[in-house]
């Protein structure tokens, strides 16, 4: 046997062709397949170690996302116009 003849396919075949699963699927498909990565991720975090830095670094992404959108709202909210209606 020539193991020289086998091919493994690269990380970005392995990507591009689960993406081209995901796409094909319902939207309904789709849904149960984010529900489940979600479901997995959170019992691998329950099940952590490192259970309290995990979940305090969730916290403060969430919180530089809300206080980015926060800012960017106040920064960009309103029409330039407003005034002239």
């Amino acid at each position: 046997m020539n193991i020289g003849d086998l091919r493994f396919p690269t990380a970005a075949e392995v990507t591009a062709e689960e993406a081209a699963r995901f796409r094909a699927a319902s939207p309904a498909e789709r849904m149960r397949a984010i529900r489940s990565t979600l479901a997995a991720g959170a019992a691998l975090i329950a099940r952590s170690p490192q259970r309290a830095f995990i979940e305090a670094y969730r916290q403060r992404q969430e919180d530089l996302a809300r206080d980015s959108i926060n800012s960017f709202v106040s920064r960009h909210a309103g029409s330039p116009h407003a005034g002239n209606s």
